[in-house]
């Protein structure tokens, strides 16, 4: 890559290519733990427009590439990857995630900006229940009615506990709960301020609900909390209380908060598709529980910020990331090797493959959602391997509407989809679901043996809906990576449709309330 490369918007990135430059100022940092990567970095990065975006570093480059990411510092950053934003908590409404990578390069920008790029919300449209609980926000108010500085009991555990109200500027009030060191900082500063009408600045709070009233409460170490900050909407604050004299209430605090049930997934079980309920795209989107299901619907676009393919490592099968080419005389003639980063294999590798990776817009006559096929699934319903579209290039993806007619020409056609509602589906909000078989009119592509490799099938897959027969095509991969595949196509036979089992479907929209169904 250039060293002048210009860089892009933050707005712009899309995931189909690492290679993209951004120009971004760090808001806040914390460090949280991931039970797959331990202990990760999670910054919020905002560019010059105030488009701002989560960015995760694994503990395994804290060192070499977090400590160049100080907060309030501007830099350059290169080379990364992108991938959907999702979870209970989003920091920000930017729809994908920054992964720093092992060639990921960061560099100091001479730019001094003070900006905070606050996104502050007022809390009449807070106390209105319209907006998305995933999201984090920025509230500013004043303190009012601050409750005792309490220690109770979580999960076995002493945490510190302060119950508050907060007003805005127009006067609107809403309930707040601190929790952990910031229900600390909080009292400290109530204590400390000399008008008794502390301003409260919480940025990437979370809205909740406690005994059905709503409340803003943070959500674990992601928040950041600052007393009379030096900022306009403090002094706004202060000039329109000034007239008030009265200082800070106390009052005791409330109930202690309830924990979060635990979730239950579920696990995968193969060659039952066709026990699964069958729904619409509505009865889908709706879903209140963890299941497969059946969901007929014609294909509309494919959505192309997600490119069309990846490469993968021929050892472990996971995408890889390009870090260099080299060129050798062999005998007088030029060689050249790619060279890509492994994350499993934690090494460079040259032998790698093109992989399909398809985003789908499917409709049906009740709604549209988003659906991702990965390698085997996709090449059931493609005539020509990535390999071949791609016709030995090696090139990461610079155009991504340039789609080859192969994958256009799946437009407008009718498949019913195996999919999988997950807990990222019913708790986190996601927007995309994978899939895992197909069935189509005509023949059966493939199937896969219970260790996740293609093999030839003698169990009956064909399905009838309706009065055309339609056929399966298997997929168990994990996003990242794909299993090993097969040419060769699976044994056809005829068989009926068996009456779909009961929906269990919870007509609940309470999510402590759920049940969920585990698959045995």
């Amino acid at each position: 890559m250039s060293a002048a490369m210009q860089a892009t918007p933050l707005k712009d990135v899309k995931p189909f290519k690492s290679g993209w430059k951004v120009h971004v100022k760090v808001l806040h940092s914390w460090k949280q733990y991931n039970p797959v990567h331990g202990d990760t970095l999670e910054m919020v990065l905002s560019d010059q427009d105030g488009c701002k975006i989560h960015a995760s570093c694994k503990r395994t480059y804290m060192e070499s590439k977090g400590r160049l990411l100080p907060v309030g510092a501007w830099r350059h950053i290169q080379n990364f990857t992108l991938s959907p934003s999702t979870g209970m908590y989003r920091a920000t409404d930017h729809p994908f995630k920054m992964s720093i990578i092992q060639n990921t390069a960061i560099t100091r920008s001479t730019l001094i900006n003070e900006d905070m790029f606050l996104s502050l919300v007022d809390f009449q449209t807070v106390l209105g229940g319209s907006l998305k609980t995933c999201f984090l926000i920025d509230v500013i108010g004043q303190v009012m009615d601050l409750g005792d500085l309490e220690t109770i009991q979580v999960s076995g555990k002493p945490r510190m506990k302060v119950e508050f109200t907060l007003r805005d500027i127009n006067d609107a009030r809403v309930p707040c709960c601190l929790w952990g060191k910031f229900a600390e900082i909080l009292y400290e500063g109530c204590s400390k301020d000399e008008e008794g009408k502390p301003i409260c600045l919480i940025r990437f709070a979370k809205i909740g609900r406690f005994r059905g009233e709503i409340q803003i409460t943070n959500a674990f170490e992601a928040s950041l909390l600052l007393i009379n900050p030096d900022i306009a909407e403090t002094a706004a604050f202060k000039q329109m209380f000034v007239e008030e004299v009265n200082p800070l209430a106390i009052c005791e605090g409330r109930d202690a908060t309830l924990d979060l049930e635990e979730v239950k997934t579920i696990q995968d079980k193969r060659d039952k598709w066709m026990l699964f309920p069958k729904r619409t795209i509505h009865g889908l989107l709706e879903s209140t529980q963890v299941e497969k299901c059946l969901v007929e619907c014609k294909v509309d676009s494919i959505d192309s910020d997600w490119g069309w393919y990846y490469f993968g490592c021929c050892t472990c099968n996971k995408k890889v990331v390009k870090v260099g080419t080299l060129v050798k005389t062999i005998h007088g003639k030029e060689v050249t090797t790619h060279l890509w980063w492994c994350e499993v294999c934690k090494e460079n590798v040259s032998s790698v493959s093109p992989r399909f990776k398809l985003h789908l817009i499917v409709k049906d006559d009740t709604g549209e959602t988003k659906l991702m096929l990965l390698d085997q699934i996709a090449k059931g319903m493609i005539v020509e391997s990535a390999e071949t579209l791609l016709n030995g290039s090696f090139d990461e993806l610079e155009d991504p509407t340039d789609l080859p007619d192969a994958i256009l020409a799946v437009i407008g056609k009718t498949f019913t989809f195996g999919i999988s509602v997950e807990k990222e589906h019913v708790l986190y909000g996601s927007e995309i679901y994978k899939v895992g078989k197909i069935y189509r009119q005509s023949q059966v592509v493939f199937t896969e043996s219970a260790n996740g490799e293609s093999s030839e099938s003698d169990q009956d897959l064909a399905l009838t809906s309706g009065e055309n027969s339609v056929n399966l095509i298997d997929n168990e991969e994990h996003l990242g990576g794909v299993s090993t595949p097969s040419t060769t196509p699976s044994t056809k036979r005829k068989g009926g449709w068996s009456d779909a089992p009961p929906d269990f479907t919870s007509t609940s929209k309470n999510l402590r309330l759920k049940t969920i169904k585990v698959e045995k």
